[in-house]
């Protein structure tokens, strides 16, 4: 039977932790940065974001072969599928993971991790978590409270985009990844050096 993107849908936190749209020359990737880059792939692909993916998939190949991780199913995977749902089962997320499968495990902590982070499409300024937009409509007694509430969910945010990357090396080793590579690093100009076609968008 055939997995929908439906069901692999809390799976997705677009451009979180990291956006990769507007990267500049010096900017650093490692192999963790994979995570991401091929999860979002997913969902431009089911969305048809086709100006991002043509970004992101030309991106992910480079920084796979730059890493020499082209043994790995998962580049294949970013190479050939133009399925988003078909491209996450790849990557290892499963609807219903096993308590031994420690792949689709992974996956399934780092889509509860970063949904709250991802309500606010990783950034954080403005205060996103409040409980009322509009303060007038909070009880004026219960707006301590809120408040209290509200910085709560933002340091609990934060936290969660600090402790993801963590969560990405742990899947890429999973992927097979080499642990004496985990550390490895290469700046976009490096990239961009050997072929890459850097892309810019508009804000």
């Amino acid at each position: 039977m055939s997995t929908s993107i439906n069901d692999l849908s809390t799976f997705l936190t677009p451009f979180t932790p990291r956006h990769y749209c507007e990267l500049r020359p010096l900017a650093n990737l490692q192999p963790a940065d994979l995570v991401t880059l091929c999860a979002d792939l997913a969902w431009m692909l089911e969305q048809k974001q086709e100006d991002l993916a043509g970004w992101y998939r030309p991106l992910s190949l480079a920084l796979f072969e730059r890493l020499g991780l082209v043994n790995l199913p998962q580049y294949q995977a970013m190479r050939e599928q133009t399925s988003g749902a078909e491209l996450l089962k790849a990557l290892g997320v499963v609807d219903s993971p096993d308590w031994f499968d420690g792949l689709a495990r992974a996956w399934l902590m780092r889509g509860r991790l970063l949904a709250l982070p991802e309500r606010a499409s990783g950034v954080l300024e403005g205060h996103p978590f409040q409980l009322s937009i509009f303060h007038r409509k909070m009880p004026t007694e219960l707006r301590p409270m809120a408040e209290d509430v509200a910085d709560a969910l933002a340091a609990h945010a934060r936290s969660a985009l600090q402790l993801a990357p963590m969560l990405d090396r742990a899947i890429v080793a999973l992927w097979g990844c080499p642990l004496e590579r985990l550390d490895q690093r290469v700046t976009v100009a490096e990239l961009v050096a050997e072929g890459l076609q850097l892309q810019t968008f508009e804000p």
